[in-house]
């Protein structure tokens, strides 16, 4: 009988160069799958911080104008300097602005308030809070330092942290920024 000549050219793979070969594949899958949700995380964090800054600019702004184009400041300051939750400000037609907090029954958002309209007209988007579940909560950050001078206009410092709304599921996302500016009325 002859015997049977082994095939010593076979091409297959054997078992283990196989699973060698799994692993090396799911290894690099692992890799590129952590880089994609990285990059995800980071992108969202920067668009809610994004979000975040540009509320807090333009409420800044809007009340840094009407503090410079007042010509009276309605709260009542002092010479050591006097914290309050709103300032009333009285403006060049002679009425009132209220600058403050409002809840608007999903957050809490800075507002001006004029004595002509009782509607307040929102500062913040409502993407962005200033913290707590009412303008009455501790945890609210709206300030207005109010500082008088002898023979000067008094100086309003502004402060106010903002963050988005919602509780993010997870810390790495959270977006809040404090903001600060001085401005003094022209009169």
């Amino acid at each position: 009988m002859e015997k049977r000549k082994r095939n010593t050219d076979s091409r297959a793979f054997t078992l283990l160069e196989t699973l060698i070969s799994i692993g090396i594949v799911a290894s690099v899958g692992i890799l590129i799958a952590q880089v994609f949700f990285s990059t995800t995380r980071v992108n969202t964090k920067t668009e809610l911080l994004k979000d975040v800054k540009q509320n807090g600019q333009y409420a800044m702004e809007v009340m840094s104008r009407m503090i410079r184009s007042s010509i009276h400041i309605e709260t009542s300051c002092s010479t050591g300097g006097s914290t309050f939750t709103s300032l009333d400000v009285k403006n060049s037609d002679g009425n009132v602005t209220t600058l403050g907090c409002t809840f608007d029954s999903t957050v809490t958002r800075i507002a001006s308030t004029s004595a002509t309209s009782a509607t307040p007209e929102y500062l913040t988007s409502s993407n962005v809070t200033l913290g707590g579940s009412s303008c009455s909560d501790s945890a609210m950050s709206l300030s207005f330092l109010c500082t008088t001078y002898i023979d000067q206009a008094p100086t309003i410092t502004v402060s106010f942290s903002l963050s988005q709304k919602g509780t993010p599921p997870d810390q790495f996302e959270k977006a809040s920024v404090l903001f600060q500016t001085t401005a003094s009325p022209r009169f």
